[in-house]
C-alpha cells in the first residue's frame, strides 16, 4: 500500500519492514510491517531549473521543500509567474488559475497556456517518478509483491484539464512507463480515491 497526497503540499506514506528501517532505536522490538510518513516533499530533486530556484529563493522555507515546489498546488502557479518576470499576475496565483489558464485558452496569451500545460504536466512526472522509486524500493524487500494499491487524495492529484489528459493519468501513465523501464512492470499499480485519507490515517495512528 502507498498513501499519496497531492494537493496544496505533497507527500507519501507506505508500510516498511521493520528490519530495514535503521531509524529504529534498538530498545524498540519492533517486527512486521511498519507505518512510515516519508516526508517525501522535502526531497531535492536533479534537475530543478533557474525558476525552480526562483519560487524557492521567494518562499518562506528557502532551501527546503523542493520537491513539493516543483509539484504541488500551492506553488505551481509561482512558477508560472516566475517563467515571465515581467508580466503582471495576481497575488494569489495558484493551482486552480493554471488549470484555468488551461481550460479555457481562448481567453488567455498563448504563451501563458502553453507553459501551464508544461508545468502541469511537468508535475505530475515527477510524482510519477517518485512513486516509481517507492515501488522499486518496495519490490526490493518483497519480490513477490505484484500488486500495489495506491491510495491518492488532493486537490492537484483529481484535477481536471478539459483540453489534455487529467492529471491522475498523466501520473499513472507515466508510472506505467517507468515501471517497465525499471523492468518491474509486470508490477501493477492500481489508484483509489479517498478523500481525508491523512485524516483518517491520524486517527487510526492516535487510536493505535
Amino acid at each position: 500500500y502507498i498513501g499519496l497526497i497531492v494537493g496544496t503540499g505533497t507527500n507519501m506514506a507506505t508500510f516498511i519492514p521493520a528490519e530495514k528501517i535503521t531509524k529504529l532505536p534498538s530498545s524498540i522490538q519492533a517486527h512486521g510491517l511498519i507505518p512510515v510518513n516519508l516526508e517525501s516533499g522535502n526531497f531535492h530533486p536533479p534537475y530543478l531549473t533557474t525558476v525552480d530556484d526562483t519560487v524557492d529563493a521567494c518562499s518562506d522555507s528557502h532551501g527546503m521543500q523542493r520537491f513539493e515546489k516543483a509539484v504541488s498546488g500551492m506553488y505551481l502557479g509561482e512558477i508560472l509567474k516566475s517563467t515571465f518576470p515581467l508580466d503582471e499576475f495576481e497575488e494569489k496565483f495558484d493551482a486552480q488559475k493554471l488549470t484555468t489558464i488551461m481550460n479555457y485558452p481562448d481567453i488567455h496569451k498563448d504563451k501563458y497556456v502553453q507553459v501551464a500545460h508544461w508545468i502541469y504536466n511537468r508535475s505530475a512526472q515527477l510524482v510519477a517518478a517518485s512513486l516509481a522509486g517507492l515501488v522499486s524500493l518496495l519490490v526490493s524487500y518483497n519480490k513477490d509483491i505484484k500488486k500495489v494499491c495506491l491510495v491518492a487524495e488532493g486537490s492537484m492529484f483529481w484535477s481536471i484539464n478539459r483540453k489534455d489528459k487529467d492529471y491522475n493519468v498523466l501520473v499513472m501513465e507515466e508510472l506505467e512507463k517507468l515501471l517497465n523501464e525499471l523492468g518491474i512492470g509486470d508490477v501493477k499499480v492500481h489508484v483509489n480515491k479517498m478523500n481525508n485519507a491523512n485524516l483518517i490515517g491520524t486517527a487510526i495512528a492516535a487510536l493505535s
